[in-house]
């Protein structure tokens, strides 16, 4: 375990979960995004700003007001002059109305009965790395709040209810993060904390069945691989498919009942 800042743990080469996600969608995205040295530069998103406003909301209280202040209106050229100076002295701008939603996401998780247990003892932002047993590929996770034994995962959603979680654990594949986290850390437990962005900021508290921790194991085995593969031939595709591949309608497609005539071509 090693306390560096945030911006030392993202230069680091290692493979994060992260990164497995990406090579998940193609080797191309993969190089593209990590490897090709005249890659652009990844600019974070409105919905991962807030969601790093919330985190230090959540999990460093303290280092809150050293990080991140209301700023100045943008729109305006002295605003924009303004927010420059916060950033040069290293303090982000941020609107009144995502600050206060912060705090509101905060208080939430806190007050929750098992999620403010959780978060009782522990620390957050600790950086590990490690070998992968199979592939030898240097490996590295950053939990958001880890006390020895247990992880906690922090995620802002718009659905923090056992079935609208359930989606995005499948669809931003969680449970390979979570198999990543687990087995570079050697923790025993890996716990999802989630808390909608909007009022009452609803907080539901999961952990993955044995099923689904297999599957992401599997799947972040795979990402491993696949990974070490295109680096020992040097090639990374160009794209989803190199060439021309059939296409079949998914399930759900297949079972639109609309008359198609020939009127419709």
């Amino acid at each position: 375990m090693t306390v560096i800042s945030n911006e030392e743990y993202h230069a680091d080469p290692a493979i994060s979960a992260s990164q497995l996600k990406e090579i998940g969608k193609s080797p191309f995205h993969y190089w593209k995004r990590y490897v090709d040295p005249d890659r652009s530069p990844s600019e974070p998103t409105a919905a991962m700003r807030l969601g790093s406003l919330v985190h230090c909301a959540v999990l460093e209280p303290k280092e809150l007001l050293q990080r991140y202040a209301v700023g100045p209106d943008r729109r305006t050229k002295e605003g924009k002059l303004a927010a420059e100076r916060m950033l040069a002295d290293g303090i982000e701008p941020v609107s009144a109305s995502d600050f206060e939603q912060a705090l509101s996401m905060a208080a939430a998780v806190h007050s929750h009965p098992t999620a403010g247990l959780l978060l009782a003892n522990g620390k957050a932002e600790q950086s590990f790395w490690w070998d992968d047993i199979a592939t030898g590929l240097r490996c590295k996770c950053r939990p958001d709040w880890f006390d020895g034994e247990l992880i906690v995962d922090l995620k802002t959603c718009v659905d923090a209810s056992p079935a609208g979680f359930g989606k995005s654990v499948a669809a931003f594949h969680y449970q390979l993060q979570a198999a990543h986290y687990l087995a570079g850390t050697l923790a025993k437990r890996f716990i999802f904390a989630a808390v909608e962005k909007n009022y009452p900021f609803g907080i539901g508290v999961y952990e993955l069945d044995a099923e689904a921790l297999i599957h992401g194991s599997i799947a972040r085995h795979n990402a491993l691989q696949r990974i070490q593969d295109c680096r020992a031939i040097g090639e990374w595709g160009h794209g989803y498919t190199d060439g021309i591949q059939t296409l079949q309608l998914p399930g759900w497609g297949l079972k639109d009942n609309t008359t198609i005539t020939s009127e419709d071509f």
